[in-house]
């Protein structure tokens, strides 16, 4: 009986710690970006890189709690970070990060999801390992893998917002973006595996800068997310406000599609406006649904949201492979505005 409990003990303060402080991160998003199916997405997502990561930086035994060995202290955290910064890669080429804090916790669910496997690993190969080990282990080493990943995709999306705050059509992606926070993760990476006489103090270092580090971005982008979002909404507002009274809205995208308008019939004409303006008040709609959330009573009409969805697929059928990918083209909405449309999607009711 004793030795079950002091095997639940390993276990509870090898794994929990890093989960318990994503609950937090969640809980301090105030639009409530993350659905509970998302988080557990990007824990196994994590999982999945600390079993790619195993068979290389796995096979040294004293990486338990912290690594004496060079490779431990200077190749590892090239390696761990790299596997990580792959899937974070891999989200933003798919447009499933929006806003600075969407990626943070996004990040750090990921890096907690990797700790918590390999953890588990651990702790299967090594069950004799003393209690002072998973606590290492589970506060710090945990930790450090959630936040560097976090770090990172915190800068990446400070250097690609230029990009995916612009009109889709113009979008493009570039690996360039990860780079500087790549660097930053290794080298806190690296940072924390440079003390393997001293555990404790990269375990306090981990468990009392780390939070306060990431609660101070938090709490920056969702400031700027508000930001954005009340600007942006006024805009895609008027642009439904233009498009309802005949006419077509300012700007670039406006002037663009109203050439292209003069070269179709009234029928493509005509559906072409009514396209450009249920995606705009889409858009609108999610971005007021966030704000209403950030305030604490977030309302919108499952049943409208659903009704215009359904009209904007037949007409893009109607328009025509060609006259649609023309279209789509011109039009003035970016990445981040489709990822806050996705978003409103996940919210209608099952």
């Amino acid at each position: 009986m004793t030795e079950l409990l002091t095997q639940a003990l390993h276990w509870s303060v090898a794994l929990i710690p890093v989960l318990l402080l994503l609950g937090v991160f969640l809980w301090l998003d105030a639009f409530k970006l993350m659905s509970f199916k998302e988080i557990l997405v990007l824990l196994a997502l994590g999982g999945v890189g600390a079993i790619a990561a195993y068979p290389v930086s796995g096979r040294l035994l004293d990486t338990l709690p912290i690594g004496f060995s060079l490779y431990s202290r200077f190749v590892a955290p090239w390696i761990e970070e790299a596997i990580k910064a792959v899937i974070m890669i891999a989200l933003f080429r798919m447009n499933r990060i929006g806003y600075k804090l969407d990626a943070v916790i996004s990040g750090f669910a990921i890096g907690a999801g990797f700790s918590v496997v390999e953890n588990m690993v651990y702790l299967t190969i090594f069950p004799h390992y003393a209690t002072g080990t998973w606590l290492v282990r589970g506060f710090g080493t945990a930790i450090m893998h959630g936040t560097t990943l976090a770090i990172l995709a915190a800068i990446a999306h400070e250097f690609a917002e230029r990009e995916t705050r612009e009109a889709a059509g113009d979008f493009e992606f570039s690996l360039l973006w990860f780079v500087p926070g790549y660097g930053v993760a290794v080298a806190l990476h690296m940072a924390f595996n440079q003390f393997p006489d001293r555990p404790l103090i990269a375990m306090l270092g981990s468990v009392l800068i780390a939070p306060i580090a990431l609660v101070g971005i938090l709490s920056f982008g969702t400031t700027e997310a508000d930001r954005w979002l009340k600007s942006e909404c006024a805009e895609h507002r008027a642009q439904v406000e233009a498009l309802r009274s005949g006419k077509w809205p300012k700007g670039p995208s406006g002037k663009k599609i109203a050439a292209l308008a003069q070269r179709l019939n009234p029928e493509a004409v005509t559906r072409i406006r009514r396209y450009w303006e249920l995606q705009a008040w889409l858009v609108a709609e999610a971005e007021e649904t966030m704000i209403e959330e950030e305030e604490g009573d977030a309302v919108f009409d499952p049943a409208e949201i659903r009704a215009a969805i359904a009209e904007l697929d037949g007409l893009k059928r109607a328009l025509g492979r060609s006259t649609y990918a023309a279209v789509q083209a011109l039009l003035p909405f970016s990445r981040n505005d489709y990822w806050e449309v996705s978003e409103l999607r996940q919210r209608l009711p099952r």
